[in-house]
């Protein structure tokens, strides 16, 4: 019963953070069913690129319990624009320092990374994105502790 609380009062923070951000154009996360990320799971975003001329920074978002066993989680990551042209990447996402710290904001046993991916990044032409983010580790039976994954799109200062 206390974990749910938990969760509860730190997506409430997240929201009341973010209701205040002027530079965000977009940004969600998907849940991860069970909290075990299976590798056929692939996370989809699609957002409306309305600005070409602004450049915008985009960002990769996890959400981690305490039971997650590696320090970092390998990522496949595919965007595609509007005219069927991809983009694509494996990246390392490190969520724990050397001595095992949980990086990114954390409460009780719930953490919360945002990882710069691409900054400065202008979207070629304008029209729907889908951005997908696919895990890479090499566990037979499914990532167990990703509890969520996101995009957050925000223009560049």
């Amino acid at each position: 019963m206390r974990k749910p609380l938990l969760i509860a009062i730190f997506l409430g923070l997240v929201v009341s953070l973010n209701s205040c951000d002027s530079n965000k154009v977009y940004e969600e996360y998907i849940e991860v069913e069970n909290g075990l990320w299976q590798k056929e799971n692939v996370a989809s975003f699609k957002f409306e690129a309305k600005d070409t001329s602004q450049a915008h920074n985009l960002y990769i978002n996890v959400r981690n319990t305490g039971d997650y066993a590696y320090s970092n989680l390998y990522l496949f990551v595919t965007l595609q624009g509007p005219n069927g042209s991809l983009l694509k990447d494996t990246i390392d996402c490190k969520l724990a320092d050397k001595s095992g710290k949980w990086l990114g904001n954390g409460i009780g046993d719930l953490w919360d990374l945002q990882m710069p991916y691409i900054g400065g990044f202008k979207f070629a032409q304008k029209g729907e994105y889908v951005f997908s983010l696919e895990q890479a580790m090499r566990v037979e039976n499914g990532l167990d502790g990703i509890t969520d994954v996101g995009l957050r799109v925000e223009t560049a200062e």
